[in-house]
């Protein structure tokens, strides 16, 4: 069979964001090089579109796809543009003739299952799609029935089935190397603090135990699974030879959960001699300075730490057991190894207030060990435990907005949380980014990140907020001025 397999563009209607978003988020879709790879080891013939990397709108996507002539579509998608993905294939059932059977996956369909399995979808996948997909094939192949292959929601004499939960325990060893091949990698670009860097993505693990209320574990599961250290570095080894990438994204919801793990992979990288850069996220409580030095000596340039908020009754709502204490730490220690480190804040979570908001400001504007932050709006995705919330009205939240494509961190906001409305929230953020950069010593690490224009547009955002700053504080508005004078 000849099987196409999509990321639609999403960032069409992103406006300026799409600016950030891109440099953000545009990677490897990893999850369709997995299933390509599996399909190409039986045989078939596999085509990937990055529609985001390629610029490739949905008009163009369907010529690509006339033009391929594939036996089967597939489509991923997020939340977010999930939208995107059902109008996409609108389109291909409108525009093709004998339009092949097209599948959805992704977290998306899989949290909501029937209600997001539209008319314009034939097959969608639920969960992991490691085993499953294999089976699947067979049978489209075969023409069997699909009521053995684990995990899949179809369509039999009018009826909607789903064949029941896929195989949780899969072995990550298992799994062969993606496809990056059927990528056009040159469009993976990232700026870092040394420079634009051409990388991919890699895991070493699946699973989060954590029980944050804003992330979903209802793909990869709370139970973490290791791949062995050696398959890792052999992958990495395989991509420097074969495509010349010597910058590596670590996928794993937290790198250093398993301190002997990534010590080991780190190990090997040093005894292989291979020369290149990492970045991953992970807790700030789970370094110390002997994994850290290691980590660097083997290339780590970057890391990511969840802040969030550091008022404690929003920590304790949210469940984000980490000191706060430790972020001061943990900067202080990779500043000292010279990694740059980005810390993640939120606002809008359960129990938050003009003053737990000045709260977290506050401390970023007195850690100079804090050299990159960014600040997001909570948005409660479907499968989240802040999902649930807001639908049941807890802590003063409330949905307000059931369109997903409005579910974004930056420039929207969907929930009511206490007396703030979405449009205070998005003002909010507004100032409180510039709060967060009018300090000094973050300019030129922001700079080098998001480059010449990325950084002429958060000075436009900044000489905007100039009134803003001399604003006095209200019960929706922060001070920004008395945030700067205090000590």
């Amino acid at each position: 069979m000849k099987i196409l397999l999509i990321f639609p563009k999403w960032t069409e209607d992103y406006g300026l964001i799409s600016f950030f978003a891109k440099k953000a988020s545009v990677w490897p879709p990893l999850n369709l090089c997995y299933l390509a790879s599996q399909a190409e080891s039986k045989g078939h013939v596999v085509k990937i579109i990055d529609g985001e990397a390629e610029d490739v709108p949905a008009d163009k996507m369907v010529i690509k796809a006339e033009e391929f002539k594939p036996d089967l579509i597939g489509i991923t998608a997020t939340t977010p543009f999930f939208n995107v993905a059902v109008e996409l294939a609108k389109r291909f059932k409108e525009k093709i003739k004998g339009c092949p059977p097209i599948i959805i996956g992704g977290p998306h369909i899989t949290i909501l299952k029937y209600e997001a399995f539209l008319p314009c979808f034939d097959y969608g996948f639920i969960g992991e799609a490691d085993n499953s997909w294999n089976d699947f094939l067979k049978c489209l192949e075969e023409g069997s029935d699909f009521g053995s292959v684990k995990g899949i929601l179809y369509r039999k004499d009018g009826n909607v089935l789903f064949s029941g939960i896929a195989d949780s325990s899969i072995d990550v060893d298992s799994i062969p190397i993606p496809a990056r091949h059927l990528l056009n990698l040159s469009k993976y670009n990232i700026g870092t603090m040394h420079g634009v860097k051409r990388f991919t993505t890699i895991m070493t693990s699946r699973g989060c135990p954590f029980n944050c209320i804003f992330c979903s574990t209802k793909v990869f599961g709370k139970r973490s699974r290791r791949r062995t250290p050696r398959l890792v570095v052999d992958e990495i080894a395989y991509i420097v030879k074969n495509f010349g990438i010597t910058h590596f994204i670590f996928l794993d919801d937290t790198l250093t959960a398993n301190r002997d793990h990534i010590m080991e992979i780190c190990d090997l990288i040093k005894k292989d001699n291979l020369s290149i850069t990492f970045e991953a996220g992970t807790r700030a409580n789970l370094l110390d300075e002997e994994l850290v030095a290691k980590m660097a000596g083997t290339g780590l340039t970057r890391i990511s730490f969840g802040l969030e908020s550091v008022d404690e009754n929003i920590r304790k709502i949210m469940r984000k057991e980490v000191p706060i204490e430790s972020y001061i730490s943990s900067n202080k220690l990779t500043n000292k190894y010279n990694i740059e480190t980005l810390n993640s804040c939120m606002i809008g979570l359960p129990g938050e207030t003009i003053e737990t908001i000045e709260k977290t400001l506050k401390f970023l504007r007195h850690s100079k060990e804090i050299k990159q932050a960014n600040l997001s709006i909570a948005i409660p995705y479907p499968g989240t435990q802040l999902y649930e919330m807001a639908k049941k009205g807890e802590y003063g939240l409330k949905l307000l907005i059931d369109d997903f494509s409005k579910f974004r961190r930056y420039g929207s906001a969907v929930m009511q949380v206490g007396d703030f409305t979405p449009e205070d929230m998005i003002r909010i953020q507004n100032d409180a980014f510039v709060s967060i950069y009018l300090a000094y010593w973050r300019i030129i690490p922001m700079i080098r990140k998001s480059g010449i224009l990325g950084g002429l547009l958060t000075l436009g955002r900044l000489l905007r907020a100039i009134p803003r700053i001399f604003a006095k504080s209200s019960e929706k508005n922060i001070s920004i001025l008395r945030i700067w004078k205090s000590k």
